[in-house]
């Protein structure tokens, strides 16, 4: 009984390492997650400045220059 006993406290221990090594994964992982969701709120924030400013004025036309 002693020898299931051992057996079972390895495996406890080995799931405790496991779980806390999972934890800081996912913690890492809720770091990017951040970082991207900033990056992504930052970049819209630059395209409907640039929609704004090409709405404002700039024209965009495929004529072609006037030496062609």
């Amino acid at each position: 009984m002693s020898e299931k006993l051992i057996e079972l406290e390895e495996k406890i221990v080995y799931l405790d390492h496991t779980i806390e090594e999972l934890n800081e994964v996912v913690f890492r992982q809720m770091q990017k997650i951040d970082e991207l969701e900033e990056m992504i709120k930052h970049l819209s924030t630059q395209i409907e400045q640039l929609k704004d400013d090409l709405e404002g004025g700039v024209q965009i036309t495929n004529d072609r220059p006037p030496h062609y």
